[in-house]
């Protein structure tokens, strides 16, 4: 036989006999923010386990492709992903929109070439042309932190305790919710409070984070009684300046969201605390309902924002290593959960 038919044998005969990889029925893209935090890490794996589950109950095959910007802080970057995916051939797409305003354009586009996109983590001003909405109640989250923190400068006598609100970054709709929610909670609860600083913003990174928290701890470090930082690496920033000064234990820190060295800090009690979602059942659920609308089922739930929350619970030393949290962020937890809790909900 020639060399060159034997080639072209070699290439066809398992299409012949049948036993080559089936192409998949869904392709399934997951845009998370940004490529590094733990966060996105968990909702690539949920994602995962959602076109594993499917594919073991009904044969139903799903391709999930995990792309996104580098830089949590690269809208334009992601709006090309989006273009790009839905031009190629994505069946449907799950995007955490790093800005509520800027990505909507794209979300409209994608709707318009009939790709279904399922919105996660951060809502979009304008809710008209996703198909569902699944998040954590940051707003829920920020109260929860608010009262944690006030609850426990109340314990060490501060009734009058002076706070820094370090916020995000401008146009992030979870953060600024967490943000509010917190705000809005101390004014209640403690009246009294005096606010230090509420419009200094971490940035993207634990890095830009360190450089916009060091000189708000030179200035107040020997006045402040108490940071809410809203996300993983401000959190994580600040404690690493808290550290540098020998103020951490004297300060403290209420954060929100996971990390390995985060969730050190609350063992070591350099943060009294966080609020942690559930990346995983996110990517999960999110995944299942894009699917689900693909064949023509409704996925509202009677609700008519088309919105799911997937639970915020507060973590601290006591309960840092029981079987429920760490369900919440470690992969080997993450894997055992069942079917039926990921896609109904926890039971505590």
């Amino acid at each position: 036989m020639p060399r060159s038919l034997y080639f072209l044998f070699a290439a066809v005969l398992p299409f012949a006999l049948g036993c080559a990889k089936p192409e998949a029925q869904f392709t399934i893209v997951v845009i998370p923010k940004g490529m590094t935090h733990e966060h996105w890490q968990s909702v690539r794996r949920g994602a995962e386990r959602c076109a594993e589950d499917l594919r073991a109950e009904d044969g139903t095959t799903v391709r999930i492709i995990f792309d996104g910007p580098l830089r949590e802080r690269d809208a334009m970057e992601q709006i090309r992903i989006v273009d790009r995916r839905v031009a190629t051939g994505a069946s449907g797409i799950v995007l955490a929109p790093q800005h509520s305003r800027t990505m909507t354009a794209c979300v409209k586009r994608a709707a318009d070439a009939g790709v279904p996109v399922v919105v996660i983590d951060s809502g979009l001003d304008d809710p008209d042309h996703f198909t569902k909405y699944v998040a954590t109640d940051n707003y829920n989250g920020g109260c929860i932190a608010a009262r944690h923190l006030i609850g426990t400068l109340k314990a060490q006598g501060k009734d009058k305790p002076k706070l820094i609100l370090f916020r995000y970054a401008i146009g992030s709709q979870a953060t600024e919710d967490r943000e509010r929610g917190f705000e809005e909670t101390v004014k209640k609860i403690c009246p009294d409070a005096v606010w230090l600083s509420t419009d200094k913003y971490a940035g993207a990174t634990r890095d830009s984070a360190m450089k916009e928290a060091g000189p708000l701890i030179v200035q107040f470090g020997s006045q402040v009684d108490g940071i809410f930082a809203p996300n993983e690496s401000s959190a994580s920033g600040t404690v690493d300046v808290l550290r540098s000064q020998g103020l951490n234990k004297k300060v403290l820190v209420m954060a929100f969201d996971a990390s390995k060295p985060l969730l050190q800090s609350i063992q070591e009690e350099d943060v009294i605390g966080s609020i942690l979602q559930d990346p995983y059942r996110m990517g999960y659920l999110s995944t299942w309902y894009c699917v689900q609308h693909l064949r023509g089922r409704d996925v509202s739930n009677g609700r008519k924002d088309m919105s799911e929350s997937t639970g915020e619970y507060l973590v601290t030393k006591e309960n840092l290593n029981s079987a429920f949290t760490l369900g919440l962020y470690d992969p080997v937890a993450q894997a055992k959960r069942t079917t039926e809790e990921l896609r109904k909900g926890p039971k505590r």
